[in-house]
């Protein structure tokens, strides 16, 4: 399952370099009781498999989930270079893209193949995924996606962000 944060649910939020370091990562949530049956620990990197492809993520545990169900946070990892981010931000080296597990289309019994997307909205059907979770080997965000070249010469990858409003800092 995924859900948007509220402060990044439009480009807006996800564009503001305050809010962006309060939120730069997201985990893969997983009830307790169900990570410790399976042999799983809080922090630890594991892979994601689902019909479609795998990732990997880290670990971390939440009473709030229902065993049986996975959860993490949506709309937080970019691309390196994404929105003139710089190609190291932690939005692509430590927040994970379930993109690479979530299928676009669904194949009947009978073979006929449908678009995964929510009736009303059009968006990707996330919220039926089945995923296997089990340990990974690599302790990284898995897999890495090509560095995105700016669009425009005047987007920077500037290697720091700051709020202001006028030049040397403060309000």
């Amino acid at each position: 399952i995924t859900q948007r944060p509220m402060t990044h649910y439009h480009s807006w939020g996800s564009q503001n370099a305050w809010l962006r370091q309060l939120l730069m990562e997201n985990p893969l949530f997983i009830n307790p009781q169900a990570a410790h049956a399976l042999g799983l620990t809080d922090g630890q990197w594991v892979w994601i498999e689902s019909r479609q492809g795998r990732m990997t993520a880290k670990l971390r545990f939440s009473d709030a989930v229902e065993p049986g169900t996975v959860w993490t946070w949506n709309a937080i990892a970019k691309a390196p270079g994404a929105w003139g981010l710089h190609p190291d931000a932690p939005e692509s080296q430590q927040a994970i893209l379930v993109n690479h597990i979530v299928p676009d289309t669904l194949t009947s019994r009978d073979g006929t193949v449908t678009f995964n997307n929510d009736p009303i909205t059009g968006q990707a059907g996330w919220y039926d995924t089945k995923v296997r979770v089990y340990p990974s080997e690599l302790h990284e965000v898995w897999p890495k996606v090509a560095p995105l070249k700016p669009r425009r010469a005047d987007m920077v990858n500037l290697p720091h962000l700051r709020y202001t409003t006028r030049k040397g800092g403060g309000r």
